[in-house]
């Protein structure tokens, strides 16, 4: 009806409008008004069609779209019939199908319903909508009836038009995807997706590393990623045919190649490239597999067009650059390296099929052969390939084969390959030489040139240094060619070890093979030393003797490494070796020198490296030839006058040769000297007298190479001449710095110079400035650089242009560094740092204001440090350009205020304070790479940045990874509110005392809109002693919670030291910040009291969790209570650790006041849908240390948590594996039953030091609604601490139980927190009087290891008593007094079970009486070992109870003791007392002491059958037959005590006359007496084997021995010989005097001692006494060491009738006398002295020895004398060497 109304209505209204124009007559106005309305009338028909017409559209349309099904299916069947025979497919195709889907997805959503006849508006809706569908679908049939499709053939690398994957495809197939190489395919891919200009980029590698698998990866990802128009990959290989690779190109251009001519195809290809339409002409042309230059002009590709890449894979790096030069083109490099060990292995086991758990034997000889291949992937595929489906004994085969070198024949191919494209003979045999090494060696390239330069490898070379040059080139061009690899030390190289395999396998074949070997000396063949062998390099290690029976008359090189002093080398070693040219010893502690008269007279390199040479090395002066030679760290002292014969010689190195002399003469005769080193360390310079200065100036005309240290600058020589110096390391007071062993090899041109400008200009040295590298001044009255300059420089800027490390340190009148000139010159400059000059005002002075920019084009590393007067880079506003700077270093540095600086459009209230802020940055500086800043110590620092700074000023400080504030004290914003711009790739943070600083990222609202443009990668937050700090973050302007902020996401530590002030870690605000990946966090608060609770509380407020006080929550936070939402940022936290937060009562708070009190979060199923919030699920570690005030560490509201049901539900807490609780005093007790659920995976928690714990587990809190929680959760599937490992419990002085219950429930011993554990500790616990109350005695099936110890009240250890064995509950009390509470025990609690108990110990426990009682034995069938010391009360160890009467003849059982030990204690009557027979069949140990009342160890039988020792207070005793079944009374026992002193230290029947070994140590009681044996028990030590007393620095002990007191009456000498005695070892006896005192009537004879070792003994002045040396003819071994006192080792006894006139030592082969001070010698008697087998004899720091023996000294067999000095080689006897070289030791001293 209303439809019809506005029908009539327009009617009559046109009527209306008629019969006013009929009216009018106007013929005009009705010609102009009657289009209007009929124009009108169109559309609105239009519009009323789609209302009544809407069901005809919407069946037209699904008509059509049947229709358009159709022809989609045909275009779809089209395409794969194409696409399967590589045909084109039309360009608008692709496009065409997207847009028909898209219209199809329109089409689905209309409704064929009329949804009502009154809704018109929809019905409208629906009927427009289809009818413009209706018109599109007929355009894309009528569309696809015009597309032609040509179905040519599609050029093969003509990028597919097909839709991209998502992601790129890493890995060809499973076995190729390796995450090491990730990193690598990224860059590469990286590099291609670049679209500036043409590019070159080369995947390198060695040969089977994976180059073309990884060429595959990239091609396969930019194929799909349609990078490209066109992807052309051209096979090269080793044999370039140009016509193959231009007609492969044409193939996948789509072009036909007719063209014969060279000329014409180049010219087609060319054509070819120019003519693709635009739009099209991003071509990717990949050569794989190159070895040779391809000539790009012969394919059209030189230069390379716009949008060309090309992509190589090749082994050899300089053929990739050479390549690149011709295209024209930028170049880059990308390295591909041998695979990670983890996944080579894992490659290996996926390839064999083997699972590498499967077999154990498999699994080791697979990762054996693994790492044999060097990780590379073709070799381990290779191998691994061979050995699947294969026995063991295949694999053990393949083993061996790779460790002797023996590589697969396809491996060996590949490498054979990279080698024969070696270009020069030259690199053959450098490369050849790189095989002398061991395994992953770091091969010196110093040492090449050396060995290269006596070999006489390199042609045409003059001088050492031509020669260092060469070698490097050809090592160089060996690396580029992926023969040899980088290493991590400079200066070296290193080969892998399958390329190591393969030239061991070239040089060991032919006539004059190589002897290379560094394996097991014992698997070595005496075939492998053949007299034809050319070059010799073994590792000497258990190595005795050269095999000397062979003549080398080919040998030209000889290295020998680590070799020990036992190796010998025969006579007349040298006599053939006719053709030696290098010898090279390294750590070879007795080389044997070669001389001129025994050796090859071509002998040109010498090289003696960390060797213990002799004393005396003028033999090498006879070896006129020589041109190398090298002491390098050997440790000479001198350098002798026959050295002055080396005419030849070029190379002198002296490197570490610590305080070495020089003869006169030697320098000045070295008439052919290049180069000489110098350096040593540690300040031990060379001693240069006054004629080695004037020679050395002398020489240094003619040096090309110098390094040298002048300590003091007087020391400098005059008139040095450096105009030959090429290379140089020169110190002028002051030494070079340390080096480190990755350094140690390393070479730069260095000057350090410490001294005052008149100083420098005199020395010349500053002419060594155009060619230094590395300069250090430290040079007083300098003004600037200009000034120590040479007067002859024209071009100041050139002056430093190779300088690459700056260091002016302490120049105290330097007012600027440099002119703009010089600045500008520096383009090589890395580091620069300046310090301490007092007075610097700028780095770069301007004269005249018009130098334009000052640019460090390679400044990488900056630190000014202690510049008081520093106001900024340069004196004049000019550009600065710092594009590579990465670390700058800030320190001290008083004038600045600010570090970036301001905002030029700075707001009004800022730009106020504009004037009074000045940067270290000015506006023109450039930085655009800074990675760390560091900032110390700038006292008026405000700000680093701008509080309103953005990414859009004009410093950009984005790259920033760390950042360093320390002792700034007015610093108080230390970011601006909007620091997005900065976090996005700063990854460290660490402040430290900053006392202003309140919060460190106080941020605005207004940085919301950046954070998902920059994100953030901070990972490690640091604070240290920032005073006021109360907040980590803050954010204002925020007014909705439901903004997730990923400011913070990557945080994984916080730390927080020392901030008294501090209150938040996080707020309520902070929970939209997203920190998911914290995971440690460690709070150290030391804070003053304050009257207000604070409570750090991980709660469940609103479903937050949060760190702050509930008033800071009310006052900063609006609606907290009304977010449901919770935002679980700490869910990945997994160590949190709080210190020193004295005012914190409560840790975790877990409450919700939010939640209506009807929410039951218990263990009834949940009635809402969503999961409560989860705290702290991933936390493993909680620390909490010094929490005063803390009552609980969680308070938990029982009947709003949710207890987990089983193990599969996660819950909060339920990764928490470990709880340190230390200083904690408020604290009562740790956990309520309940938490036992919440921590399923606690392993362990420690408790000490808190005098509050009265209980670990308590229910004193529980109420009578939370125990029927307990109760209804014991039926659920979790256990209380089930993985529970460790339970310490240390000074804890009120604990009188692990825990009580006040809960009814039979079964709450299932809560028991003992009843998992591994290792129990209890100790100082003094309150504590039962440790395993009776109720869960049977509940310790897991523990392993018991350990008590100061617990002065325990009265029982297992209780027992009550115990009821017909199965009847009883009940068991616990507590004490009024305290005491009842529980019901169950039958199966009552007998005690520890199946698993190996180890317990008992200590000081006063008032226990007895430790088990004999029905518990049972129980202990896994004890090792037991140990109880200084128990008082102690009684018995085992109690006899009235259940085990009727037991008491059963044979008992410790069927694993292995140790038992009962010292100190003074009741106890025997193990035990009743009548069973005991047995102990693994008993070996067993120590009893200070038990006066043991009158017996068991009353019945005991037997030990492997027990053959006692050991007591004294040592260790034999056993005799009675072995343990003694039985004594306490008359027996005093009579065998010569004082009563010793029953504390001998238990009876065992005493001095069964004594073997005595071990005494510290403070053993032992070592409470002035005498060790007295002498009344001399006479009883006759079966004393070894006597041992060590670190005795407390004990009273003077004598050892005693030989005769007061009460002994002697007339006639007597002999007492200890038969027995072979060792004796005395360590740090402070006080010992002697060890036994020289007396004319008692000898005391060792006719068995081998060995005496004495060190730190220092008051002992002798070792033996002349009358008892005679009885020494097994000593074999003598060490004295560290003796102030010592003055002689052997003292003459006066009036002694057996004094000898000689005396002989047939045995003793070793002498040690080190660091005795006082020391004569060894004996000053007449007597002579035969020491037929001492070999070795070291005498070293014994600065007062005047002779060894006054008497005559034969050494037959002595050949060295190992001194202070280092390994002298001695032709006479020590009286003789001694007296001989005591002035070498006096003129030394003087040094």
């Amino acid at each position: 009806m209303i439809i019809h109304g506005y029908e009539n209505y327009l009617r009559l209204l046109i009527q209306g409008v008629t019969k006013k124009l009929e009216y009018w007559k106007m013929e005009v106005v009705s010609a102009i008004i009657s289009p209007i309305v009929e124009s009108l009338m169109g559309p609105v028909k239009k519009q009323l069609g789609y209302i009544f017409s809407f069901t005809k559209h919407v069946r037209n349309m699904n008509t059509i779209m049947k229709q358009l099904d159709g022809t989609i299916l045909d275009v779809k069947k089209h395409i794969e019939r194409n696409n399967i025979s590589n045909l084109e497919i039309p360009a608008r195709i692709p496009g065409w199908l997207e847009e028909v889907e898209k219209t199809k997805e329109k089409a689905q959503t209309i409704s064929s319903t009329g949804n009502g006849c009154f809704n018109l508006k929809m019905r409208h809706q629906v009927g427009r909508n289809a009818f413009k569908i209706i018109e599109e679908m007929k355009s894309f049939i009528d569309e696809n009836n015009k597309i032609t499709w040509s179905d040519a053939q599609r050029p093969l690398g003509k990028v597919n038009s097909k839709i991209a994957s998502s992601s790129a495809p890493l890995d060809g197939d499973a076995q190729n995807h390796f995450k090491s190489r990730e990193r690598t395919f990224k860059d590469a891919l990286g590099f291609l997706q670049q679209d500036h200009k043409s590019q070159v980029i080369a995947l390198c590698g060695m040969g089977g590393v994976g180059k073309t698998t990884m060429m595959e990866q990239v091609k396969k990802t930019a194929e799909d990623k349609k990078m490209f128009d066109y992807v052309v990959k051209v096979v090269i290989g080793q044999q370039i045919n140009m016509f193959s690779i231009q007609q492969a190109i044409a193939e996948y251009m789509g072009q036909s190649l007719t063209e014969t001519s060279k000329t014409a195809r180049v010219d087609r290809l060319r054509i070819t490239f120019g003519n693709l339409p635009e739009g099209k002409r991003k071509v990717l042309v990949i050569f794989d597999d190159v070895w040779e230059t391809i000539e790009l002009k012969d394919i059209g590709l030189s230069p390379l067009p716009n949008g060309f890449k090309l992509l190589l894979t090749s082994r050899n790096e300089n053929i990739c650059k050479q390549i690149a030069v011709e295209a024209n083109s930028d170049s880059t490099l990308v390295r591909v390296d041998v695979m990670e060990e983890l996944e080579a292995h894992n490659f290996f086991w996926q390839i064999t099929g083997v699972s590498k758990q499967h077999d154990m034997e498999l699994n080791q000889i697979g990762s054996e052969i693994v790492r044999r291949c060097g990780f590379l992937p073709l070799a381990i595929k290779l191998i691994a390939k061979t050995l699947q489906f294969h026995e063991v004994s295949a694999w053990r085969d393949t083993f061996q084969r790779l460790k002797k070198k023996n590589l697969d024949e396809n491996v060996q191919e590949v490498i054979k390959i990279s080698y024969n494209y070696i270009k020069t003979e030259e690199e053959k045999v450098i490369f050849l030489l790189c095989g002398l090494f061991p395994d992953d060696f770091n091969i010196p390239i110093e040492e090449l040139t050396r060995y290269a330069w006596g070999l006489q490898l390199l042609s045409e070379v003059s001088t050492l240094g031509e020669a260092r040059d060469r070698t490097k080139t050809c090592v160089q061009n060996l690396r580029n060619a992926n023969l040899l690899m980088d290493s991590d030390y400079i200066g070296c190289v290193k080969m892998h070890d399958l390329v190591l395999a393969f030239v061991l396998s070239r040089v060991s074949k032919g006539d004059h093979a190589w002897i290379i070997n560094h394996g097991d000396i014992l698997k070595r063949s005496r075939a492998e030393v053949e007299d034809s062998c050319k070059r010799v390099s073994i590792t000497c290690t258990g190595m005795s003797e050269f095999p000397g029976d062979s003549e080398y008359p080919n040998l030209s090189l000889l290295r020998l490494m680590n070799g020990d002093k036992s190796l010998k080398f025969s006579q007349g070693f040298y006599e053939r070796m006719e053709n030696l040219e290098v010898v090279a010893y390294e750590k070879i502690q007795y080389p044997l020198l070669p001389r001129s008269l025994e050796c090859s007279t071509k002998l040109r390199t010498l090289i003696l490296h960390q060797c213990l040479l002799m004393f005396d090395c003028s033999a090498i002066g006879e070896l006129l030839n020589l041109e190398v030679l090298s002491f390098a760290h050997c440790g000479i002292k001198k350098l002798p006058s026959t050295i002055a014969k080396l005419k030849k010689l070029k190379l002198l190195d002296l490197t570490g040769c610590l305080n070495l002399r020089i003869d006169d003469g030697v320098l000045k005769n070295l008439v052919e000297l290049e180069e000489l080193y110098m350096r040593v360390a540690c300040g031990k310079a060379i001693c240069f007298t006054d004629n080695n200065r004037a020679e050395l100036a002398e020489l240094s005309k003619h040096l090309s190479a110098l390094e040298v240290e002048f300590f003091d600058n007087k020391d400098t020589p005059e008139n040095m001449v450096f105009t030959k110096l090429k290379r140089f390391r020169i110190c002028m007071g002051c030494g070079l710095e340390y080096n480190t062993r990755k350094n140690m090899h390393s070479f730069e041109n260095t000057l350090r110079l410490v001294t005052n400008k008149n100083e420098l200009l005199e020395s010349g040295m500053n002419e060594l400035f155009e060619k230094t590298e590395v300069l250090y001044l430290e040079v007083d009255g300098m003004n600037d650089l200009e000034e120590v300059l040479v007067q002859s420089v024209h071009l100041p800027r050139q002056a430093f242009n190779n300088l690459r490390a700056l260091d002016v340190i302490k120049c105290a009148n330097l007012r600027y560094l440099f002119t703009v000139p010089i600045a500008n010159g520096l383009m090589k400059l890395e580091r620069l740092t300046v310090s301490q000059c007092s007075v610097l005002e700028v780095l770069a002075h301007s004269e005249n204001g018009g130098d334009g920019v000052i640019k460090f084009q390679g400044l990488k590393f900056l630190s000014l440090k202690k510049l008081p007067e520093l106001i900024g880079f340069s004196n004049i506003d000019i550009v600065i350009e710092l594009p590579q700077l990465l670390e700058l270093r800030l320190e001290g540095l008083p004038n600045f205020t600010s570090i970036y600086p301001q905002k030029t459009s700075a707001t009004s209230s800022m730009s106020s304070n504009v004037s009074a802020i000045q940067p270290f940055f000015n506006k023109q500086m450039l930085i655009p790479k800074l990675e760390i800043l560091q900032i110390h110590g700038m006292d008026e620092l405000k700000e680093i940045w701008a509080y309103q700074f953005s990414i859009s000023d004009e410093v950009n400080a984005c790259m920033l990874t760390k950042i360093e504030v320390k002792e700034c004290d007015n610093l108080v914003n230390l970011f601006p509110t909007n620091p997005m711009s900065l976090l996005g790739r700063l990854e460290e943070l660490h402040v430290s005392e900053c006392g202003s600083i309140e919060v460190l990222f106080d941020m605005d609202v207004s940085c919301i809109g950046e954070i998902e443009e920059f994100g953030s990668k901070l990972k490690h937050i640091k604070v240290y002693r920032l005073d006021k700090l109360r907040e980590l973050w803050r954010m204002k302007g925020e007014s909705s919670f439901d903004i997730l902020i990923h400011t913070f996401q990557a945080v994984e530590n916080i730390e927080i030291r020392r901030c008294e002030r501090f209150v938040n870690v996080f707020t309520p605000a902070v929970s939209k910040y997203d920190v998911r990946t914290l995971m440690n966090v460690s709070i150290d608060g030391r804070r003053p009291c304050e009257s207000s609770r604070r409570n750090i509380q991980f709660a469940q407020k609103s479903q937050e969790l949060n760190v702050i006080s509930k008033a800071e929550v009310n006052n900063n936070i609006r609606d907290v209570e009304s977010s449901i939402h919770p935002i679980p940022f700490l869910n990945h936290l997994e160590r949190l650790n709080v210190e020193d937060c004295e005012d914190v009562e409560v840790v975790f708070e877990i409450e919700s006041s939010s939640i209506s009190s009807s929410t039951d979060f218990t263990t009834t199923p949940h009635k809402y849908n969503h999961q409560p919030p989860l705290l702290l699920p991933s936390l493993k570690v909680l620390d909490l240390q010094y929490m005063e005030s803390m009552s609980d560490v969680w308070k938990c509201n029982w009947k709003k948590l949710v207890i987990p049901q089983n193990q599969s539900q996660s819950y909060s807490f339920h990764n928490l594996t470990r709880i340190n609780m230390g200083f904690c005093n408020s604290i009562k007790y740790l956990f309520s039953p309940l938490m036992g659920k919440l921590l399923p995976n606690l392993k362990e928690v420690r408790i000490i030091f808190c005098d509050g714990i009265e209980e670990v587990v308590s229910s004193r809190d529980i109420n009578d609604e939370n125990e029927e929680i307990i109760s209804s959760t014991h039926t659920n599937t979790i256990s209380s601490f089930p993985l529970l490992e460790m339970l310490a419990l240390g000074a804890l002085p009120r604990l009188k139980s692990i825990d009580q219950f006040q809960c009814s429930q039979v079964d709450v011993a299932s809560w028991f927190l003992c009843q998992y554990s591994k290792k129990i500790s209890i100790s100082y616990c003094y309150a504590l009087s039962r440790v395993f109350p009776s109720y869960v005695v049977g509940q310790l099936n897991k523990l392993e290891e018991l350990r008590i110890s100061e617990c002065g009240s325990i009265v029982e250890i297992f209780e027992i008593e009550g115990a009821n064995s017909n199965g009847v509950d009883s009940i068991t009390n616990v507590g004490d007094g009024s305290d005491a509470i009842t529980i019901p025990r169950s039958a199966n609690m009552t007998f005690l079970q520890l199946p698993n108990l190996t180890i317990l110990y008992i200590h000081k426990c006063e008032v226990l009486e007895y430790i088990f009682t004999s029905s518990t034995l049972e129980s202990f069938k896994q004890l090792k070992e037991l140990t109880v010391i200084k128990c008082k009360a102690m009684q018995v160890i085992v109690k006899e109870d009235g259940e085990h009467i009727e037991k008491s003849k059963s044979i008992i059982v410790f069927p694993r003791l292995k140790s038992l030990k009962l010292t100190d204690l003074p009741d106890l009557k025997g193990f035990f007392l009743g009548m069973n027979e005991f047995r102990w069949p693994v008993l070996e140990k067993v120590k009893i002491y200070g038990c006066p009342q043991m009158m017996s160890f068991t009353s019945g039988h005991s037997k030990a059958s492997k027990l053959n020792y006692i050991h007591t207070g004294l040592g260790k005793h034999s056993l005799d037959q009675c072995g343990l079944n003694f039985h004594l009374t306490n008359e027996t026992q005093l009579s065998m005590c010569s004082t009563p002193a010793m029953i504390k230290l001998v238990q009876f029947p065992w005493s001095f006359s069964n004594l073997v070994e005595v071990d005494a140590q510290k403070s053993d009681i032992l070592l409470k007496s002035s005498i060790v044996f007295p002498c009344k028990e001399l006479l009883n030590l006759k079966n004393l084997e070894k006597l041992s007393i060590t670190n005795a620095y407390q004990s009273v002990v003077e004598e050892v021995f005693e030989v005769t007191n007061d009460d002994v009456n002697i007339g006639t000498q007597s002999v007492v010989a200890f038969q027995k005695l072979k060792e004796v070892t005395l360590g740090g006896i402070s006080n010992l005097k002697h060890m036994w005192k020289s007396h004319r009537w008692i000898v005391l004879n060792f006719p068995n001692l081998t060995k005496v070792s004495i060190v730190s003994c220092k008051l002992l002045g002798h070792v033996f006494s002349s009358c008892m040396i005679g009885s020494l003819l097994q000593l074999q071994e003598l060490i004295i060491s560290e003796c102030k006192s010592m003055d002689v080792i052997v003292k003459q006894v006066e009036d002694s009738e057996t004094r000898p006139t000689e005396v002989v030592f047939p045995c003793l082969k070793t002498i040690t006398l080190h660091e005795l001070p006082n020391l004569k010698g060894f004996c000053l008697g007449k007597e002579a002295f035969q020491w037929p087998s001492l070999d070795t004899l070291k005498i070293k720091d014994c600065p007062e020895i005047i002779v060894f023996t006054n008497g005559q000294s034969t050494t037959p067999e002595l050949k060295l004398i190992d001194t202070t000095f280092g390994l002298c080689h001695t032709t006479e006897d020590p009286n003789s060497f001694i007296k001989t070289y005591q002035q070498e030791y006096i003129e030394h001293d003087k040094y």
